[in-house]
C-alpha cells in the first residue's frame, strides 16, 4: 500500500555557571521560508507494526535510509526501509542469557554507523550487535570512574546521554526521586571508564515549569520540561522545551555559549500560568491542559543535505467553541553556526508530533492512520 497525499503551501553574554565561563548571542529571522508537505504509507506487507506507544522506541540510520522501531513487546526490530517504504527486516532479540537485554524495560535505542544498537533501560546501556550478540552491558551506576567523582547522591541521567559513536557519551548528572535536580553536564568515557562533570545550574529555572501531582501515602509525580542533551554536528546542545534558547558546551574552554532566539509568531518563553502541584487527578488534568496551552520548543533536527538545522515549536492559538486547542505550529531554520535563518507558521491543521527527523532534505514525522505506519513528510524552503 503507497499513499501519497500532497498540499502545496507556500547567545554571546557571559553568566555565571559555577565557576564556568557562558556567552549568549540573540538571533531573529531575516529570510524567508516556505514549504510543500505531503504524505506517504509504509508497505507492512502481512506485518502488523508495532505502533502501540508511538514509535517511541525508535532511531533512524540516514546513511543507509533505515527507520528502526523497536517491539519492547515481542523483543523484535522492525526495521523500515525509508527509500521504497516497505519493511526491510524484522530482527529478534533476548530478553535473558549470555545476549539478553532485560524484561522489557528498555526506554530508549540508538542505532550507531556500524548498524549495532544501544538499548537504554533504567540501571545501564546494552550495545548488541547487527546479528544480536550483545557486545557489553554498561551498568552505569555500578561501574567504577576514574576521573572527576559524583557525590553520594548524585546519578547519572541515563536517560539523557546522547552519543555518536558509542564510546564518549554526553548527558545529565543530578539528584534523583521526586525532588529530582540537575546538577550539571556529564562527559562518560566507557572505553576509559572515566567521568568528566561540568557543574551547574543553568537549567535550574525549568523547574519553575514543572508540576507535581501528590497521589497520597507519600507517592508523588512530577510532569517536568524537557531539557536534552544531544549531538548536533559534533557539539553538545542543550536544548530546553521552556525557552527559545539553547547552549552549547564548548568542551576546550569547559564553557556554555547561550543562544537566545525571537519568534515573530509565539511567545519565547513559557509564562507558567498553571497550578504547580495539584492533589486530585481532575486537578492534575486540567493543570496539564493549561501548560499544553503555553510554548513548547521541540528538538534541533539535522539535515545533512543543506547543512540546515530545523526546529519545530508550538503554542495555543485559539479554542474552539468545543474547548479543543488551535495551535499555532511554527518551523524554524538554523545555520550550522546555530544562527536563526528564518521561520514560518504552519497550516492550522498541521500537527507536530514525535519521532521527527530529516532524510533527503525533507523532515519526516510518524503518523499513525487507522494503526498503520505513515509518515508526513516537510520540504522546506529558504529563500
Amino acid at each position: 500500500m503507497n499513499k501519497n497525499l500532497i498540499f502545496p503551501l507556500f547567545a554571546l553574554v557571559l553568566l555565571s555557571c559555577s565557576s564556568r565561563n557562558s556567552s549568549e548571542e540573540n538571533y531573529s529571522s531575516e529570510k524567508d521560508l516556505s514549504y510543500e508537505i505531503d504524505t506517504v504509507m509504509v508497505d507492512p506487507g502481512d506485518h502488523f507494526f508495532f505502533v502501540k506507544f508511538g514509535l517511541s522506541m525508535s532511531d533512524v540510520d540516514e546513511a543507509r535510509k533505515l527507520f528502526y522501531n523497536f517491539n519492547s513487546e515481542e523483543m523484535t526490530m522492525e526495521i523500515i526501509d525509508l527509500e521504497n517504504l516497505n519493511l526491510k527486516e524484522l530482527r529478534q532479540y533476548e530478553k535473558e542469557g549470555p545476549n539478553g537485554i532485560g524484561g522489557g524495560f528498555i526506554m530508549r535505542i540508538k542505532v550507531l554507523p556500524d548498524e549495532s544498537v544501544l538499548f537504554y533501560d533504567f540501571a545501564g546501556i546494552h550495545h548488541v550487535a547487527p546479528n544480536g550478540e550483545k557486545i557489553e552491558t554498561y551498568k552505569i551506576e555500578e561501574m567504577e570512574w576514574e576521573g572527576d567523582e559524583l557525590s553520594e547522591k548524585q546519578v547519572i541521567n541515563i536517560s539523557s546521554l546522547d552519543t555518536k559513536d558509542g564510546n564518549y557519551f554526553y548527558g545529565q548528572y543530578g539528584t534523583q526521586g521526586i525532588d529530582s535536580k540537575t546538577d550539571g553536564l556529564v562527559e562518560v568515557d566507557l572505553a576509559e571508564k572515566s567521568l568528566r562533570l561540568f557543574p551547574s545550574d543553568f537549567l535550574a529555572f525549568s523547574t519553575d515549569y514543572d508540576i507535581s501531582f501528590d497521589m497520597g501515602g507519600g507517592r508523588r509525580v512530577k510532569l517536568p520540561e524537557q531539557n536534552l542533551v544531544r549531538l548536533v554536528k559534533d557539539e553538545v546542545v542543550i536544548i530546553t522545551s521552556a525557552k527559545n534558547q539553547l547552549w552549547r558546551w564548548d568542551l576546550e574552554g569547559d564553557s556554555l555559549i547561550n543562544h537566545s532566539y525571537q519568534s515573530q509568531f509565539t511567545s519565547n518563553s513559557k509564562k507558567g500560568n498553571f497550578p504547580a502541584s495539584v492533589g486530585e487527578n481532575d486537578e492534575f488534568r486540567a493543570a496539564m491542559k493549561e501548560k499544553s496551552k503555553e510554548v513548547n520548543f521541540g528538538s534541533l533536527i539535522e539535515d545533512s543535505k543543506h547543512n540546515i538545522l530545523w526546529r519545530y515549536h508550538k503554542e495555543m492559538d485559539r479554542l474552539t467553541a468545543g474547548d479543543s486547542i488551535i495551535f499555532k505550529n511554527v518551523i524554524t531554520a538554523f545555520d550550522t553556526d546555530f544562527e536563526q535563518l528564518a521561520e514560518s507558521r504552519m497550516p492550522d491543521n498541521f500537527t507536530i508530533s514525535n519521532p521527527v527527523f530529516s532524510l533527503d532534505g525533507m523532515l519526516w514525522q510518524y503518523l499513525n492512520i487507522d494503526d498503520e505506519v505513515a509518515f508526513v513528510r516537510v520540504k522546506p524552503t529558504i529563500e
